[in-house]
């Protein structure tokens, strides 16, 4: 079985996700999407050497592309989109599978009931699996299967969390304030109003200007600092704390995980399939968000997040251990490559 992979030589959130997909599958052939010409990101196309490696012309696939990658191909995997909206129709009639781990969000078959159907949908969470199943089992295969996260990129700092004393701090990834302040940081900045234990809170964010009103706090401390290495996000903590308002694949979860941070979210799915009931906070929805589809918007109690941070830091409940066996369980690419080998094979 000749497998391709689209990847993107960004370090976003699609770029990490497709670049472990590549390390852990190996394929055949990579075509790499520079995303500079749709997002100015910056590219690092040197981490697929050694990869059997295309690039696209203009950061789009072209049909002449999509023809010449696909050749020799049985099978070719793709992240959130194809970059071509003719892509799998191309793929059909040269006899080559279609495998599309999808982001339900920007989902553009929900949208437009005659957009080309890949031969199998990968679910990267159980966020609305039922949605795409019902709408689309009877024409592609639909699996969860979540990507992959490194055991190794993490290991210093599981090492540094599981094995030093408690830090007192918590940590929460902001990243780029999204739409409807999708990771929960204004719920995280008034649950600090609510909280009285004695700890360092950490938000890490890209553009901290955007930040509404930061509270006066002398245990708030904003970090806007942007590591090479990703795992540098999660050295020295205790917990994280993410009351994400509309979910979906969350590889900050998945990261914090492997780095032996427990975890607190709202109890929305995909979260409460992912972790245990005394991790999760009660929400209430709140509004809702329109992308392809219309999405409910949820937010977290943040006096009930103020006392589930109190009572983690006051009682020192070590959990560490138990967050990364979880996400070694669940992420980790020892436990989920034969999974997608067979997969890709069927």
């Amino acid at each position: 079985m000749r497998l391709g992979i689209i990847a993107r030589s960004d370090k976003t959130g699609l770029g990490n996700q497709t670049y472990e997909l590549t390390k852990m599958l190996n394929p055949d052939k990579v075509l790499l999407i520079n995303s500079f010409y749709f997002n100015k990101n910056e590219q690092f196309p040197k981490l697929y050497k050694g990869y059997n490696v295309t690039e696209s012309s203009r950061g789009f696939i072209t049909d002449e592309e999509a023809r010449n990658f696909l050749e020799g191909l049985d099978a070719v995997l793709s992240c959130e989109t194809f970059y071509n909206g003719n892509f799998i129709n191309i793929a059909k009639k040269m006899g080559v599978k279609t495998l599309l781990q999808y982001n339900f969000e920007f989902l553009d078959n929900l949208r437009d009931p005659n957009f080309p159907v890949p031969d199998v949908f990968i679910a990267p969470s159980m966020w609305n699996f039922d949605v795409v199943l019902n709408s689309f089992g009877k024409k592609a295969k639909v699996v969860h299967l979540p990507p992959p996260t490194s055991l190794e990129k993490f290991a210093s700092a599981r090492k540094s969390n599981i094995t030093d004393k408690p830090h007192n701090k918590i940590l929460h990834i902001a990243g780029k304030i999204a739409d409807a302040d999708r990771n929960g940081t204004n719920t995280v900045m008034e649950m600090l109003k609510h909280s009285t234990a004695d700890y360092e809170l950490v938000i890490k964010v890209q553009n901290p200007q955007k930040l509404e009103r930061p509270p006066a706090d002398s245990r708030l401390r904003i970090d806007s600092s942007n590591p090479d290495n990703s795992a540098d996000l999660y050295v020295g903590f205790d917990a994280m704390v993410l009351p994400r308002r509309y979910a979906g694949l969350c590889l900050p979860m998945n990261e914090a995980l492997l780095s032996g941070l427990p975890v607190f979210m709202t109890n929305i799915s995909p979260n409460s399939f992912v972790l245990p009931k005394e991790w999760l906070v009660e929400s209430k929805q709140i509004g809702k968000i329109k992308t392809r589809t219309v999405l409910p918007v949820y937010a977290a109690d943040p006096i009930a997040l103020a006392a589930m941070v109190d009572n983690f830091v006051s009682n020192q409940n070590r959990e560490n251990q138990r967050a990364f066996d979880l996400g070694k369980e669940l992420f980790s690419p020892e436990s989920l490559k034969e999974k997608y080998l067979s997969l890709i094979s069927q």
